[in-house]
């Protein structure tokens, strides 16, 4: 009976190699599921391609030699301009949650378009509607009071602040904003403002998103005017911008599972999984095949032989095998060489010392009817099966 694996070495390591894979699948979707699930779909974000995301105006600011970065909470947010892109779903509180955590000038970029992936081209969206004023009100609220109109797509717009701005390009319809707590830094002809400084709280509100976002970056003119306008309302800290990503991903709950994977517990993972690793590989070369429990009770000649040497050791009547085992090869002798009867005893031994052979008849038996040790029985045993394979040759 073969007491070899009953597993293949190669299939033992896939098995293994698709469980910790498939874990550590399991881990990662449970522990950023809610952030993933997020972040799917056309919302405007610093990182949307979309017409109405401001990817675009990401990769300027960092190509014109700035420091953009996104900001997922309070925790890494420095001094700079910190951009804001709420949408139609985000709360007052949330704003205000969000922009009481920067002491630095902050910029609000107001939605525009209710927007949706195009059926048969997905990576596209098309324009569904703009967002209603009372949206935008709400949005605010918790900032200050606004009423939003439209304006036309050829109207001359005015930059009466004196900072160092930009003429922007208008190839359509704008969205503009009133307010008693509002300066206007770029106002349409007839005063509302479609840029606009909300007094005493170092707040600004760009009320057309379309001048910065994807498709207004397509242009040279707004792409210019947007760097300009940027420098110009955080000059101590020009080109040093923040991207909040909490407001269009929502800031999600930190769980264990973050803790795993995010400094400064990582090394501790990175640690236990090395660990883990290492005991692996310690125990697959430790033990070898599976060892089958024995049969109580033997089978062949073998098993027959090894129960009467145990039971001779245990009565320990071991030594008096030796002088039975050369009697019982003298006999044996006798046989195949065909000696008369009447040769018994030392006569016998004196013929079969006489035969031509390497290992000495009389000496090895000798040896082995004095031996005292089991150790000396079985060399001398040996030694005396040596002489027999010669006669029998």
């Amino acid at each position: 009976m073969s007491n070899a694996s009953p597993f293949r070495k190669r299939t033992i390591l896939v098995l293994i190699a698709v469980g910790v894979v498939a874990m550590l699948g399991f881990l990662l979707t449970a522990t950023y599921g809610d952030r993933f699930e997020r972040q799917r779909g056309n919302t405007p974000s610093p990182n949307s391609r979309y017409a109405t995301g401001f990817h675009a105006l990401y990769q300027l600011i960092e190509r014109s030699g700035g420091d953009p970065w996104l900001s997922r909470g309070p925790d890494d947010r420095d001094d700079g301009l910190l951009i804001l892109l709420p949408n139609v779903r985000t709360q007052p509180n949330e704003l205000l949650e969000a922009m009481s955590s920067h002491d630095g000038p902050k910029l609000i970029i107001l939605p525009k378009w209710v927007a949706a992936p195009q059926e048969l081209r997905p990576s596209r969206e098309e324009r569904v509607a703009m967002v209603a004023p009372r949206v935008l009100q709400r949005l605010l609220s918790s900032v200050t009071r606004i009423e939003p109109h439209g304006e036309d797509a050829d109207a001359r717009l005015r930059y009466p602040s004196g900072l160092a701005l930009r003429p922007f390009r208008t190839a359509e319809a704008m969205q503009a904003i009133e307010g008693e707590n509002l300066v206007g830094l770029i106002e349409a002809p007839d005063g509302a403002s479609v840029l606009a400084e909300v007094k005493g709280a170092n707040t600004y509100i760009l009320a057309d998103p379309d001048f910065v976002n994807n498709l207004g970056m397509a242009n040279r003119q707004n792409a210019q005017a947007a760097i300009a306008l940027l420098r110009a309302l955080d000059p101590d800290n020009a080109g040093v911008v923040a991207f909040d990503t909490m407001l269009p991903f929502g800031a999600g709950g930190r769980n264990i599972g973050q803790l795993m994977f995010e400094p400064p517990f990582a090394g501790v993972t990175i640690a236990l999984l090395a660990a883990a690793l290492l005991a692996g590989i310690a125990t697959f070369t430790r033990f070898g095949p599976a060892r089958r429990e024995p049969r109580a009770l033997a089978f062949g000649k073998r098993a027959l032989i090894e129960n009467i040497v145990s039971l001779a050791r245990r009565a320990g009547r071991t030594r008096e095998g030796g002088a039975a085992f050369a009697d019982a090869i003298r006999d044996w002798a006798a046989r195949r060489l065909a000696m008369p009867r009447t040769l018994q005893g030392e006569a016998l031994d004196a013929h079969l010392d006489s035969l031509q052979t390497a290992t000495r008849y009389a000496a090895t038996a000798a040896a082995l009817r004095e031996a005292k040790t089991e150790t000396d029985l079985l060399r001398a045993a040996q030694h005396l099966d040596d002489w027999r394979k010669e006669v029998k040759a």
